[in-house]
């Protein structure tokens, strides 16, 4: 029979197993496509100049909880943006993203689009850095994005399909 101090190690050592975030840099592909959902939050500050015309700036934070690994598993998104709004539409948004992955490896992109206000938007982005296992990471696509319903008056939501390509070096 085991100690009860042996089989509180074993139990400890256990959980702390399936607790320990995943890693992906043995098994990245070098190249690969990016495909994924994420689904954001955020807040914004807005400059109302008229009906429908507006600057927009915002901070969103989201989640991608796709299972699987690598680039477009689980990971954590923190996004701001800006967009100068004419008649409930905007073709210069442009903002920046840097995602953060389950064994600490980060990513930076960068995005530009166009849309309508409570409607789509689309764009491209890039990525413009990385650390840990994607470190020198490049490539790039496109986004599309919806508005979900405000949770609260002062709070937006969406949810947004990224996809194109990635290569590290």
């Amino acid at each position: 029979m085991f100690s009860r101090q042996q089989q509180l190690l074993a139990i400890s050592t256990s959980i702390c197993l399936l607790l320990s975030p995943p890693t992906f840099a043995q098994d990245l592909p070098k190249e690969g496509p990016v495909d994924f959902e994420v689904t954001a939050i955020g807040e914004a500050t807005i400059l109302a100049a008229g009906q429908g015309t507006l600057q927009l700036n915002y901070a969103v934070n989201g989640l991608r909880s796709k299972h699987g690994e690598g680039v477009n598993g689980i990971a954590s998104m923190h996004c701001v943006g800006a967009a100068s709004v004419f008649d409930g539409k905007w073709d210069n948004e442009s903002g920046l993203c840097s995602t953060t992955y389950p064994d600490g490896s980060t990513t930076m992109t960068r995005y530009d689009g166009s849309g309508a206000l409570g409607g789509l938007a689309e764009g491209s982005w890039s990525f413009i850095g990385g650390t840990g296992a994607l470190a020198g990471i490049t490539g790039g696509g496109s986004y599309t994005r919806i508005s979900g319903p405000n949770p609260s008056e002062s709070r937006s939501s969406s949810r947004s399909t990224v996809t194109g390509n990635y290569k590290l070096p």
